[in-house]
């Protein structure tokens, strides 16, 4: 009876840490993004995001000559009205086969025509931005990039990206005071065998 108790302890505190958010990946073109919400921030206005990309110019994508990004864009599903990126310039607008073009509803775009790819095969962006609602936790957002070099393949990634999550703070202490009380019940109930036995 008891050890189920613990097994239920133990199970209820590792749902509690799951993030609500779907954890998958886009695959697209031989390459793969992963889009994560690092935390909500500015009464959650503000969503803070890290887009991982793999797989540039090796395996199925060898000699596709990816030499660096002009701009990557997202639709505008929750309202955005700002954003920042190291090394990028945020806009308002949509993306074409010369970058972020200024123009279109329902999307933003970061842009910069001189970001060079660093060495290797993946590189991740890390980006900020803030709207006037409240739905970064149900964002699913249509995703579009677009290459320098001689692949560029904006209109083909052109798909939905889902989110991966970070547990916040509060959910990590949560996890923690869960399996702390687990811990010390299971080492009162040793501590009270030895008792006995000793008694």
């Amino acid at each position: 009876m008891k050890r189920s108790f613990y097994a239920l302890c133990a199970a209820s505190t590792l749902a509690l840490a799951t993030p609500a958010f779907a954890a998958d990946t886009l695959v697209a073109d031989n390459i793969t993004y992963t889009l994560t919400l690092d935390s909500i921030t500015n009464g959650g206005l503000t969503g803070n995001f890290t887009l991982g990309i793999s797989g540039i110019n090796t395996g199925a994508d060898t000699g596709s000559g990816r030499t660096g990004i002009n701009g990557f864009a997202f639709n505008d599903g929750a309202s955005v009205v700002s954003g920042s990126s190291t090394g990028f310039t945020f806009m308002l607008g949509g993306l074409n086969s010369t970058g972020c073009d200024g123009s279109g509803a329902g999307f933003f775009c970061f842009t910069n025509a001189g970001y060079a790819l660093p060495s290797g095969s993946s590189t991740s962006l890390n980006f900020s931005v803030t709207n006037t609602t409240d739905a970064w936790a149900s964002w699913t957002p249509d995703f579009k990039i677009d290459w320098t070099g001689s692949k560029n393949n904006y209109d083909l990634v052109s798909l939905p990206i889902p989110l991966n999550a970070v547990p916040e703070p509060a959910t990590w202490a949560m996890m923690l005071l869960g399996f702390a009380g687990i811990g010390m019940t299971v080492r009162k109930r040793r501590t009270g065998q030895v008792l006995a036995q000793v008694a």
